[in-house]
């Protein structure tokens, strides 16, 4: 049976609280990997499983797990995965309709930069996968998609992953017709909402899209 929304907690920076109460709740399921656990118990979020070698917990956390009605999937600390890639993969496998990973920005630029192409794992399960962290969404596109929630102002980037993609966008102040953005090419920095409904049509190709929110 699938869920609706799951939720991953990272253990990069964790900003805006509000946005990380409202996505607890609405959340079906919660996955925490590995220093993800301490950091959302301590905020009061449950927690449903636990993956990764457990290296970034305290041993008090690693003995109240021991008892608790939490799944718990330890691995080697030597492994070829990092813990957010196996719980993305535990998420993919419960067929979610949407996964939002928090925290895990910011931080190490090695761990930002792997965890940022970790979401092509949502493409061709047709499950997006999002990162957030404090006013910023990340996610990978292919297809239509329109962004919601957004505010006329908030910064929009799209960022080629494939070496072109070409692309079509409604509402955006600097306006695409089907296009070719480049690889290597800042020319989809800093475009930002002129009006409402606002959208992307990725027609060929993957695009990483950045939306800030405004002030």
């Amino acid at each position: 049976m699938g869920n609706g929304l799951i939720l991953i907690l990272a253990d990069g920076v964790w900003e805006d609280d509000d946005r990380l109460n409202r996505l607890s709740q609405s959340s079906d399921w919660t996955i925490a990997a590995d220093g993800g656990f301490e950091k959302g118990i301590a905020r009061g979020i449950r927690v449903d499983e636990v993956v990764g070698d457990l290296d970034s917990l305290s041993r008090r956390s690693r003995e109240g797990l021991a008892g608790s009605p939490v799944t718990v999937h330890v691995h080697p600390r030597s492994k070829d995965k990092t813990d957010l890639e196996l719980a993305i993969e535990l998420a993919l496998a419960r067929k979610p309709e949407r996964i939002v990973v928090f925290g895990g920005l910011g931080g190490r630029i090695d761990h930002t930069l792997a965890n940022a192409f970790l979401l092509l794992k949502g493409i061709p399960a047709g499950v997006p996968i999002e990162l957030v962290s404090g006013r910023e969404t990340l996610l990978s596109l292919a297809g239509t998609y329109e962004i919601r929630p957004g505010r006329i102002g908030d910064s929009i980037s799209l960022i080629p992953i494939t070496e072109e993609a070409v692309v079509r966008t409604e509402g955006l102040a600097y306006p695409l017709d089907r296009e070719g953005l480049s690889r290597g090419s800042s020319r989809g920095i800093s475009n930002e909402i002129a009006s409402l409904p606002a959208r992307i049509i990725v027609e060929d190709g993957i695009l990483l899209l950045v939306h800030r929110r405004g002030g």
